[in-house]
């Protein structure tokens, strides 16, 4: 624990110090501020990949599902001989990637 904590304040500390270099930059026009935020931003940018992938197993989201939702899209939305207040529902499937009529 105190290592994942270690890392996120690594990436956020040099964050922090990129930004500030920067806008030195911007205030001093030095070319050396500049290459010094591009650098602090490099390594910032690697302490949020360690971290990433540290805990990538935790991310939740649209890909982590073993479903394949793409095929859910075209499953059907109604059973054949379906009526709903007296009114038959037609059998049709979607397809997301079929313009909409």
């Amino acid at each position: 624990m105190a290592s994942d904590a270690s890392v996120r304040w690594s990436a956020r500390s040099f964050t922090l110090l990129a930004a500030i270099l920067f806008l030195g930059w911007i205030a001093v026009l030095d070319p050396i501020f500049l290459l010094a935020a591009l650098l602090a931003g490099g390594v910032a940018y690697a302490f949020f990949l360690v971290d990433r992938r540290r805990h990538f197993e935790e991310l939740q989201g649209y890909g982590r599902d073993e479903l394949d939702r793409v095929q859910d899209g075209a499953d059907p939305v109604v059973s054949p001989g379906v009526s709903a207040a007296g009114i038959h529902l037609s059998f049709f499937t979607r397809s997301r990637w079929r313009a909409k009529r």
